[in-house]
């Protein structure tokens, strides 16, 4: 795969006048840095997303969520302390009847409490699998947050791209407006000589006109474009950002199709995620599977109840022995029945996410592919429109051509700049999207895309 040239001809003006820097300086002033603002680089703005975005902070809050699960989890291991305690208010006084004889056994108003201790010493194993499930949950959390996060860097390359592609595509427009406007004095000089006839002007001044429009959409859809990037990095839609003039050549990727496919299966985080999801599960099936164990426990305790009758009011008791549930009327094999669905359900999951991510990554690649590929065609569309301008604009000095000829000559030229525009930009897009399906770290692989030093603040 060839590497882009890192001189796109839509970066290079023919002729830098005084008069189309004064234009180019109107229309992007709101793209221009204020004092001491920093100029939003591509990198800057993938450690944005990875740090200040919502599918970031769901991350974080995924992971904390799922570490308190294993560590509620972990809290089966110890003791559980329970303190009762309270005041009682009977409607009448514990009494015995001994035949006639009745003998107070306690008072109708007293105070009473209980501390008790308990300890599980054996369980079957359920602690165990508790456990189990709860760090593989850490572990899907983790990885399906980074997952999230690097598919929102996708997005945010191809919104980072597609507000450079307007930003270019304004410059593209500021030239062809020059170009409208020396054209126009020499349609005006030819009027004046009577060489040419009045709709020539005429139609030299609509085009101009058209050019102002479209400069004014190009500035309206550069400013959308950097509301949805703020959106999509978690800041405020009204955030002053300053993008640079132009990106180099995208990085190139080091492997085939092939190795695309493979990769994609061994490092998608997302296949990562599903594989943990599944060790959850099993863990949570055998953790169902075990509730038919009875549980040996220790329980030791202290009580007081207040009575005068009574010649000991405080209890200490020990209490060693099984808890089995031994009949539940289905219900145990009823949970593990819908545990081990899940983990069917998992499993063929999983199978058909790895084809889709395999079939993604590979798609992804191609179309990457397709990109540098249109982007070469681009840059050899722009040197002919260059060249087929030129002399349509000789031909219309010696009297051999039409000012429509000229006119549609420099439409010619501006569609092909705006067409090396997009594909140089759409190839970062799609590049994008091909390495969030393999896992890998972007902010690393885009740091070789460093911006041309005269671009810096375009």
């Amino acid at each position: 795969m060839r590497e882009p040239s890192l001189s796109s001809p839509f970066f290079r003006p023919e002729r830098r006048s005084l008069k189309v820097c004064s234009a180019v300086l109107l229309f992007w002033i709101g793209a221009l840095p204020a004092a001491g603002q920093e100029i939003l680089t591509l990198d800057r703005a993938l450690e944005i997303a990875a740090r200040n975005s919502l599918a970031a902070e769901a991350s974080s809050l995924d992971s904390a969520a799922a570490r308190e699960e294993t560590a509620t989890a972990r809290a089966l291991y110890f003791p559980e302390v329970v303190l009762e305690g309270g005041h009682v208010n009977l409607d009448n006084d514990p009494a015995f009847r001994f035949g006639p004889v009745t003998f107070p056994a306690g008072d109708q108003v007293y105070w009473k409490y209980d501390l008790s201790v308990r300890q599980v010493l054996w369980d079957g194993g359920r602690r165990r699998e508790a456990v189990a499930a709860g760090r593989a949950g850490e572990s899907a959390a983790a990885r399906g947050g980074a997952e999230a996060v690097r598919r929102l860097q996708a997005e945010v390359v191809a919104r980072y791209a597609g507000a450079l592609i307007f930003k270019a595509q304004g410059e593209v427009a500021d030239q062809r407006r020059e170009a409208l406007e020396d054209h126009l004095r020499t349609v005006r000089d030819l009027f004046e000589q009577g060489v040419v006839a009045r709709n020539d002007l005429l139609r030299t001044e609509v085009a101009l006109r058209s050019v102002e429009d479209q400069r004014r959409s190009l500035a309206s859809a550069y400013a959308t474009a950097v509301e949805e990037l703020n959106r999509a990095l978690g800041l405020d839609p009204a955030t002053p950002q300053t993008l640079p003039g132009a990106l180099g050549p995208a990085p190139l990727v080091p492997w085939g199709e092939a190795e695309i496919r493979a990769r994609a299966v061994q490092g998608n985080d997302g296949l990562k995620a599903l594989d943990a999801k599944i060790a959850a599960l099993e863990a949570a099936l055998s953790l169902r599977e075990k509730d038919y164990a009875p549980v040996l426990l220790a329980e030791a305790g202290h009580g007081y109840e207040q009575n005068r009758y009574m010649a000991y009011p405080h209890v200490n008791r020990l209490f060693v022995g099984l808890s089995w549930n031994v009949y539940d009327g289905g219900a145990r094999a009823a949970r593990v029945r819908q545990a081990r669905a899940q983990v069917d359900k998992a499993r063929r999951e999983r199978v058909e996410a790895g084809r889709e991510v395999e079939n993604a990554a590979a798609r992804a690649f191609r179309e990457f592919a397709d990109a540098l590929r249109e982007l070469d065609t681009a840059r050899l569309n722009v040197e002919a429109s260059l060249e087929n301008l030129r002399i349509v604009q000789d031909q219309y000095r010696e009297g051999m051509a039409r000012s429509t000829d000229v006119l549609d000559a420099e439409s010619l030229l501006a569609e092909s700049r705006f067409q090396a525009a997009r594909t140089h930009y759409h190839a970062y897009a799609r590049q994008a999207a091909l390495l969030a399906a393999l896992g890998e770290d972007l902010r690393r692989f885009f740091a070789g895309a460093q911006v041309p030093a005269s671009s810096e603040e375009k």
